[in-house]
């Protein structure tokens, strides 16, 4: 898996990855904004909106139909985010020409495409209020679903304790309480301004002549009317408190859910990340790592027990599930596996099965395109190599003082408790 990068336009890139691997060919658009309190939930709900139809196609079905007509091609949108932004994401598969026996159909996708992001039916000068009316309620659905998932509220909460005060804490779909103030208008201007200046990589994955992808993509781009291009914000510095936080809550439910924050001292793009992934890898990353192994096998304190990374922030979770009344067991436990990477007291099969897993990951990435294509775009925004070989290289580097060290590295920050009653059910 090798991305070639093509500038485009001031704060446009086309990212390039010509294989005969696939039989259809993939395009995603991805546009980058500061993830921030007062337009999260209008970045939520805008892709929503817009993967609904165009001025010419001005009910779904139309869209649908048209897509029909494109040898059954897919189109569709969401919302991530990553680090202190909030990415759109415009997603286009379709058949390779080279597997039809009648006319390429990417140009006329492409231009729907184009038109989905830049001419959508409006009304009154804003986006159509039935559609922002019935997107609202599908997000305020989508949020009342992460608070029904226990365990990651859990993840939340925790984020939104630890990190108060910064962008960071804002959820990736906003807050509930924002939804109401967005109209058709405001939501239109917003949308005008992010296409202007936010950063935008076009990804391409196919069966393509470099030449010709790059003619198509600059063809797309000259659509969307580019003016002055943003500057990526620098992801704010976490501040850890004087003490330790810990935050409790108390809800109707079978199973509580212990989450740990942690400060790493290392980002994605620093040196020492390797080691960082490495060490995270043997404390909770995988079922052979310590977490899932002490924790809840062994000592059979958790349902599920793991650790993940966020690079670009540079912090640590642990999330468990656990009978309330362990708490005090499983959150020493988990600190007792931490001590022991501190001090060294990990055997050299871990590091090697580390190794495996993280390496399989990295190669696995290249079997689908879309999950190369995000694998691509977050390694280049955080700042790190992104051949698969380079990538295991520097793992394979890593030695046991690194791994130590990393660990040493790790400051526990907060802690957020959501005790059940065990009345509720068991998320």
């Amino acid at each position: 898996m090798s991305f070639i990068e093509k500038p485009l336009d001031p704060g446009a890139t086309l990212f390039l990855w010509s294989t005969p691997k696939f039989k259809t060919t993939t395009v995603r658009v991805l546009l980058r904004m500061p993830l921030d309190r007062d337009t999260a939930s209008a970045g939520a709900l805008l892709p929503m909106i817009l993967q609904r139809g165009t001025n010419a196609l001005p009910q779904t079905i139309l869209l649908a139909r048209k897509l029909d007509m494109l040898y059954g091609a897919e189109l569709r949108a969401d919302v991530l985010k990553y680090g202190e932004e909030q990415v759109s994401i415009f997603h286009l598969e379709v058949a390779n020409a080279a597997y039809l026996s009648g006319e390429d159909p990417l140009p006329e996708a492409l231009a729907l495409l184009a038109d989905v992001l830049t001419q959508p039916p409006l009304e009154g000068g804003g986006l159509h209020a039935d559609w922002v009316a019935q997107e609202r309620e599908n997000l305020r659905r989508r949020i009342q679903g992460i608070y029904s998932d226990k365990a990651h509220y859990a993840q939340l909460r925790l984020v939104e304790e630890m990190c108060a005060g910064e962008p960071y804490a804002v959820p990736r779909l906003g807050r509930m309480e924002d939804l109401d103030r967005h109209t058709g208008a405001d939501l239109w201007a917003h949308w005008r301004e992010v296409l202007a200046c936010a950063p935008l990589a076009v990804y391409m994955v196919g069966d393509l002549e470099p030449g010709a992808a790059e003619e198509h993509a600059r063809r797309l781009i000259s659509r969307i009317g580019r003016r002055k291009v943003d500057t990526p914000a620098k992801v704010t510095p976490h501040a850890p408190p004087a003490t330790q936080r810990e935050v409790h809550e108390r809800q109707p439910i079978a199973q509580g859910k212990l989450a740990m924050g942690f400060t790493t001292g290392i980002k994605a793009s620093d040196p020492g990340y390797p080691a960082l992934a490495m060490m995270n890898g043997i404390y909770g990353a995988f079922s052979h790592s310590r977490l899932f192994q002490e924790v809840r096998e062994r000592h059979s304190l958790a349902y599920y027990a793991q650790s993940q990374l966020d690079g670009v922030k540079g912090l640590l979770f642990v999330h468990l599930g656990i009978a309330s009344e362990t708490r005090g067991a499983a959150q020493d436990l988990v600190l007792k596996q931490l001590e022991e990477l501190r001090r060294g007291a990990f055997r050299p099969q871990e590091v090697q099965d580390t190794l495996k897993g993280i390496a399989a990951q990295i190669e696995q990435s290249a079997d689908a395109p879309s999950e190369a294509i995000m694998t691509d775009f977050e390694l280049r925004a955080s700042g790190r190599a992104t051949e698969p070989h380079r990538r295991i290289a520097a793992l394979r580097a890593v030695d046991h003082d690194a791994i130590v060290a990393a660990a040493v590295g790790l400051t526990l920050d907060t802690v957020y408790f959501l005790e059940g009653d065990g009345d509720g059910d068991a998320h």
